[in-house]
């Protein structure tokens, strides 16, 4: 959930550098979380014809878990349907974020590793309430309120981390002008770039909504320098 940026010299060699080590210490399952995240990066910068598909010259996410059987395959299905549900609220893709929340409905629940835990659950929440809200799907936003209380939970304990995903799941959840906000300005002040602009363009939609045109389009059009200067195109 760090937002390092994309077009920043050390995030690719840092990548290609774990996926070497991963190789040499025969950990496949490390591997496939590095290159598939590699995949992700590129998707972004490049914008492919299929952008929410983990397909491309870093990683091929049928070709791979194909290769994958039992609990591995289990664990990596779910966290390439994570970085596939990132990339559909990215592209805005209702279809695939559906697909992967069918997915990823087991797997509202923490893990061993926080940050792994906190983008899943981050972007479930967000796609549950967006999905749930315009499919009337009541499941749905069951199943982002409990990513929605896990953040809570963390925020209430002082979780510095928690506090800008639960604010913008918050908003996501309650949509109004003054709760995104509060969402945009917490992002700031961490330095949260693409939350940032994921809270001004959802805040700019709903804005468009509700016959705010104007506004909207300010919002809209911050979100958009804010995911240029993150590296997105």
């Amino acid at each position: 959930c760090a937002g390092l940026p994309l077009n920043s010299p050390l995030l690719k060699p840092k990548l290609l550098l774990y996926e070497e080590a991963a190789i040499r210490f025969q950990r496949p399952t490390f591997q496939l979380s590095f290159s598939s995240v590699r995949q992700l990066v590129l998707n972004l910068q490049k914008n492919p014809a299929n952008p929410t598909e983990l397909k491309g010259d870093a990683f091929d996410e049928e070709s791979v878990l194909g290769t994958l059987e039992g609990n591995s395959l289990r664990t990596s299905r779910r966290d390439t349907s994570t970085l596939r549900l990132f990339l559909a609220l990215i592209f805005w893709d209702e279809e695939c974020m559906i697909n992967m929340l069918e997915i990823l409905s087991d797997f509202a629940e923490t893990d061993l590793i926080t940050s792994r835990t906190h983008f899943r659950l981050f972007v479930i929440g967000l796609a549950g309430f967006e999905m749930g809200r315009k499919k009337k799907d009541k499941s749905l936003i069951e199943l982002a309120s409990k990513c929605l209380a896990y953040f809570r939970k963390l925020t209430k304990l002082g979780s510095s981390s928690a506090t800008p995903i639960y604010r913008l799941i918050k908003a996501v959840s309650s949509p109004s002008k003054s709760s995104y906000d509060d969402a945009i300005s917490i992002c700031h002040e961490g330095r949260l770039m693409h939350f940032e602009a994921m809270a001004y363009e959802r805040c700019g939609m709903f804005l468009e909504q509700e016959k705010h045109t104007d506004v909207s389009n300010e919002y809209i059009a911050t979100s958009y320098w804010l995911y240029t200067d993150w590296g997105a195109t």
